[in-house]
């Protein structure tokens, strides 16, 4: 029995156990699997248009410097704690509060909305591919029918747990790099060779602040809940680092070949780009692949947050959750209702992630060490059956709601920014006030179950 939930339960609510625990290049190659995905391509053709090579770099440079940070912070916890960032959030939150915030951000945001969002993109660009290489659409590359198989190819993997998602990014990886690789030759080629990139000017200039800023915000959701995979690191450092250095050394290439890709034809996305080279079909391996990879961590970590939240199993959860995604896939697909009013609404739960990130960081690296005195990391949490929580931490509720609205009103700065470090900050300020004035900010108790739940 306990073999069987190794496999399909994938430690869901409880500490991942020695045995298989997975080693820095694993880790590394499964972070870099998640990255390769069109929101990433996408905002690298984007910025490809609007930017000159100079301003492309060091935006590039600087965005991912900001997301390999948070990432690494936030994935070390996850390497000391061996638990999923919604289990991390039980002292924090308290039990009730983690079940809300992890259910109401990851679970109906990633795991739902997210999901189906962009299994109906992915069938969308398959559906306009289709029809630039061949005049017409094959059944099986029409849109409602691409959005149900593909959410099925992304469910399956995601109820695989770790080991699918690791091992469809030992496949995809080296297959991206060609293509894009290959790709981005090609479009320097075509426009006179090397000599001729940094003569290129925007066709729709952008400042370099936004730039960062897109770059920022298209991964902070994955910079906030890098424990779902860290957990499963030998070392306990090992899965924030991996997650650094893909970032910094992986993530420049994708944006940077992709941005080429638009920078230098004139195709406004990629696809188009690589279209107009002849490679229309790598395009469309892009597609598939990289909502493939992307797209089932979305499901992954969203049935990881519900398991918290229900008593069910990973993989019951992922195979609802899965279902519900493919038919409102396919129906927006139809065009029964459109996509819009569930992009903003989603947008506007994005919100309410990357504010997570600035608790866990707060209480993890100050909080714990410094005004609790833990300072071996070891023992700054503890889990298991009979670990006693409270309900709910009301300062942890009150910071990230505090932090959730600041990112969502003030204009200024990165939105997806300013929610971590206020966040942080007033995590810090409400604790130690109410720690030296001696005020109680829990309510009730909870207790651990030998189940984990």
């Amino acid at each position: 029995m306990s073999n069987k939930k190794s496999i399909f339960e994938d430690h869901a609510i409880t500490a991942v156990p020695k045995d298989v625990r997975r080693s820095f290049t694993s880790m590394f190659m499964t972070y870099t699997g998640v990255i390769v995905c069109m929101a990433v391509i996408w905002t690298g053709g984007e910025l490809g248009t609007g930017l000159d090579l100079n301003s492309f770099l060091i935006a590039i440079v600087f965005g991912s410097l900001i997301s390999g940070i948070i990432g690494l912070l936030t994935g070390v916890v996850g390497g000391y704690t061996r638990v999923t960032t919604y289990v991390i959030l039980r002292h924090s939150f308290g039990r009730l509060g983690s079940q809300i915030a992890g259910a109401a951000v990851s679970g109906i945001g990633c795991g739902i909305g997210w999901f189906f969002i962009q299994a109906w993109l992915f069938a969308v660009v398959i559906q306009t591919i289709s029809l630039e290489l061949w005049g017409t659409v094959p059944m099986i590359f029409y849109g409602p029918v691409a959005a149900a198989w593909g959410a099925a190819l992304m469910t399956l993997t995601a109820v695989l747990g770790f080991k699918g998602i690791a091992f469809l990014s030992y496949i995809t990886i080296p297959l991206f790099v060609v293509i894009l690789g290959g790709g981005s030759y090609a479009a320097i080629t075509e426009a006179g060779g090397f000599a001729a990139v940094p003569e290129v000017m925007p066709t729709d200039p952008i400042t370099v602040p936004v730039a960062i800023t897109a770059i920022v915000g298209s991964y902070i959701a994955g910079a906030t809940i890098t424990s779902d995979i860290s957990r499963f690191s030998i070392k306990s450092t090992h899965g924030g680092w991996a997650w650094f250095w893909h970032i910094m050394l992986f993530q420049p290439i994708l944006y940077a070949a992709a941005g080429l890709l638009t920078m230098l034809t004139p195709g406004t996305d990629v696809a188009q780009a690589m279209a107009y080279l002849g490679i229309g079909v790598g395009a469309l391996f892009i597609v598939i692949m990289g909502q493939w990879t992307t797209n089932d961590s979305n499901l992954y970590n969203g049935a990881l947050a519900f398991a918290n939240t229900f008593k069910l199993s990973k993989p019951v959860i992922t195979v609802i959750m899965g279902a519900i995604g493919a038919v409102m896939a396919s129906l927006t697909a139809m065009g029964v209702f459109g996509a819009d009013p569930f992009m903003a609404f989603l947008g506007m739960l994005g919100t309410w992630l990357p504010p997570i990130a600035g608790i866990m960081i707060a209480d993890f690296y100050i909080i714990k060490p410094y005004l609790h005195g833990l300072r071996d990391p070891q023992k700054r949490y503890v889990f298991g059956p009979g670990t006693e929580y409270s309900v709910i931490n009301w300062i942890g509720i009150i910071s990230w709601v505090a932090a959730g609205l600041i990112a969502f009103f003030v204009p200024m700065g990165i939105g997806a920014l300013n929610a971590v470090i206020s966040a942080f900050v007033i995590y810090l300020v409400l604790t130690f006030i109410a720690e030296k004035a001696n005020i109680n900010y829990s309510s009730g108790k909870s207790i651990e179950s030998e189940s984990g739940f």
